[in-house]
């Protein structure tokens, strides 16, 4: 479900106004689905990440419900505008988190296996994967009702492919494992830096990082030439903050780029405050990994 999205350049001042970036309300900045890739009738764990004016939402009242309508192909967006309103099954409520059963009729639903020979199957996203939409409305403090949704990558059977392409995939594919954030790093003029005594006004590079692991191999089916083809994840990172403003909404390394890291540049606020800021890693066949930081201006 995530593309390729190649790393912004951090040389550009930020532009203020309505950003992406900008958390000037409480709102839902991550759905997590752990592990990241499950067969169907197996357990995930999903969790939201909240953010707000005032830093993380702690144990948010949240009410997670399976998305039980496959998008029709007369809609654009990545989910049915029925599992926006009653085309779901509910799930429990829980405290920012629930643990849930993946449905049977999963890869039917939503993936390339058909009940009925006069069914188009579904289409894969780019990685050739299938998801499960998991649907989270979290009741913010304001009184509002936010909504998001997190995407369970479902292990569904290879479709229109050749006997032997199929038993190959079967026997190399290795299901998803959510990335890991190593710690954020902060730099002034180029020197390393504590984000508990950034000067007012400064330009920050912070830099995301990972391991080569967590940019995994993986084997998926091409349509094109009928085979098998080795790919290798690409990254995304999605930056927040409370104050200040970045360079880039998002950065990342595509496929074919090999470097750990990522880095965005973060302007800081001009007067004596504490911002909260949150990044966001994921990886393109939908594994997540968050953090949050506070840096002080003084």
């Amino acid at each position: 479900m995530v593309g390729a999205i190649a790393a912004a350049a951090a040389s550009c001042r930020p532009e203020f106004g309505e950003r992406e970036s900008l958390v000037d309300r409480t709102m839902v900045i991550a759905v997590r689905i752990e592990p990241a890739e499950a067969k169907p009738g197996e357990p995930v764990t999903a969790s939201v990440l909240v953010a707000s004016p005032n830093g993380p939402v702690v144990a948010p009242p949240t009410a997670f419900a399976l998305c039980a309508s496959p998008k029709p192909l007369t809609e654009n967006g990545s989910i049915a505008a029925a599992c926006q309103g009653d085309g779901v099954v509910q799930l429990a409520e829980g405290p920012g988190e629930i643990r849930a059963i993946l449905p049977a009729d999963a890869c039917t639903t939503f993936g390339p296996e058909t009940a009925s020979a006069e069914l188009r199957p579904r289409d894969p996203d780019v990685t050739g994967g299938f998801f499960q939409p998991i649907r989270a409305r979290v009741a913010a403090n304001d009184g509002a009702l936010l909504t998001a949704f997190g995407f369970a990558r479902i292990t569904c059977n290879l479709g229109g492919a050749a006997a032997e392409v199929v038993a190959r995939f079967r026997a190399e594919y290795r299901p998803n494992v959510s990335p890991r954030l190593l710690p954020v790093e902060a730099r002034v003029a180029g020197e390393l830096a504590s984000l508990d005594a950034v000067p007012p006004g400064s330009r920050v590079v912070l830099r995301a990082s990972w391991t080569a692991a967590d940019a995994e191999s993986y084997v998926a089916y091409d349509p094109s030439t009928s085979q098998l083809a080795v790919r290798r994840e690409s990254m995304r990172v999605s930056w927040f903050t409370t104050a200040g403003g970045f360079a880039s909404d998002r950065t990342g390394r595509s496929e074919e780029e090999t470097e750990t890291f990522s880095d965005n540049e973060w302007t800081a606020p001009s007067e004596a405050r504490t911002t909260h800021l949150w990044v966001v890693l994921r990886d393109a066949r939908g594994g997540t990994a968050t953090t949050s930081l506070v840096a002080r201006t003084r």
